[in-house]
């Protein structure tokens, strides 16, 4: 019985501490409420030579840091197997763009997985004996070709080409 007192008197005991410090603290706080501030719309209507100037530093920036679209001439895929072994290529030529240093170029096979090759010439050829992505065969591939300049200078992606197959 004597335990069961002591046990009940430290459960009031830390009730009440527990209650008297928790109260003053609420009490004392003030609510909390912040100010409303409204922001007004601003809008901006910028004027005509100011448009004007945005529309020619886009237009030189667009003349200055563009380069030519390359014209893919051929893509194809040659194949050759025999009982003991077979090897394919990848071959893919486009025209020279002036003031081009480099090229990627851009191989997307039928089912979307795609690889990006970079060269400083205007053509690129492949061994499936270097390359697993090659090594799987290009049917139903496609390519796009895109130079790139000193600085900032780049082209647009050509038009995609379907890579051609041969077997021998």
């Amino acid at each position: 019985m004597k335990r069961k007192r002591r046990k009940l008197a430290a459960i009031i005991c830390a009730l009440t501490l527990a209650l008297s410090s928790a109260v003053p603290v609420s009490a004392c706080t003030p609510p909390l409420k912040p100010p409303s501030v409204e922001i007004p719309d601003i809008t901006f209507q910028p004027d005509d030579a100011l448009k004007e100037a945005i529309s020619n530093a886009a237009k030189n920036w667009i003349l200055k840091c563009v380069l030519a679209t390359p014209t893919v001439e051929y893509a194809s895929y040659y194949k050759s197997a025999s009982r003991y072994w077979s090897y394919g290529i990848l071959n893919v030529k486009w025209d020279p763009i002036e003031d081009a240093t480099s090229y990627e170029v851009c191989i997307t096979k039928e089912d979307g997985v795609e690889k990006v090759f970079t060269t400083t010439y205007n053509s690129l050829f492949v061994s499936d004996r270097f390359d697993d992505f090659v090594e799987n065969g290009m049917d139903g591939a496609t390519v796009k070709v895109k130079a790139y300049g000193d600085g900032d200078k780049f082209s647009l992606w050509s038009d995609e080409v379907t890579v051609s197959r041969f077997d021998f």
